[in-house]
């Protein structure tokens, strides 16, 4: 299963422009680059409203960016 309908863009992204390199296989062998974003409070925000962390609002998100 291949191509770019295959993965939804989650809601925080919609009308941003993606980063390249979106749609590409993590490389095992190279670090991730950084996402900016505290990910465990954002998971535990998530959690606490009921939400997947790909149905937050930019808003939402942009309360972890570090």
């Amino acid at each position: 299963m291949s191509g770019t309908n295959a993965m939804p863009i989650p809601k925080f992204l919609e009308g941003e422009p993606l980063p390249a390199g979106y749609y590409d296989p993590p490389n095992p062998d190279e670090s991730a680059p950084s996402c900016h974003v505290d990910l465990p409070a954002l998971a535990r925000y998530a959690r606490k409203v009921g939400k997947r962390i790909t149905e937050l609002t930019k808003e939402e998100v942009r309360q972890f960016t570090i």
